[in-house]
């Protein structure tokens, strides 16, 4: 059976579409986190929360072969959460702009190091 690309890259502009309304939702609800952290004065960057978010991610990647880009996807996310959050603030929060100044370029992940084995 030939491979038909048209319906294969409509597939992936349909989820495309899905991302980009859910990273939408995403950053509506980061943007109110921005605010709560404002008001309560409380910084951006909560190492010991993206720390619990990233085991999450491992623990739930269904494909481990997905288990990477599960995690840069992630990261990037918060990346662009803080980024907003800070925006809110009118600047850059020292306590992690130095640490998470992302180039653009991929992020390279040691399973092992992060505590999980690669061939789970």
């Amino acid at each position: 059976m030939a491979v038909d690309m048209k319906k294969l890259r409509k597939a992936i502009d349909d989820i495309d579409a899905k991302i980009l309304k859910l990273y939408e939702e995403r950053m509506d609800v980061v943007r109110s986190i921005g605010q709560y952290k404002i008001e309560n004065n409380l910084p951006v960057y909560d190492p010991k929360r993206e720390d619990a978010k990233l085991d999450e991610v491992f623990a739930s990647v269904v494909n481990r072969e997905y288990a990477d880009g599960a995690a840069q996807l992630f990261i990037t996310l918060m990346q662009a959460s803080r980024e907003l959050q800070e925006d809110m603030r009118g600047g850059s929060d020292d306590g992690w702009d130095d640490d998470f100044n992302w180039s653009g370029e991929p992020v390279t992940l040691d399973l092992e190091v992060l505590g999980q084995d690669a061939d789970e």
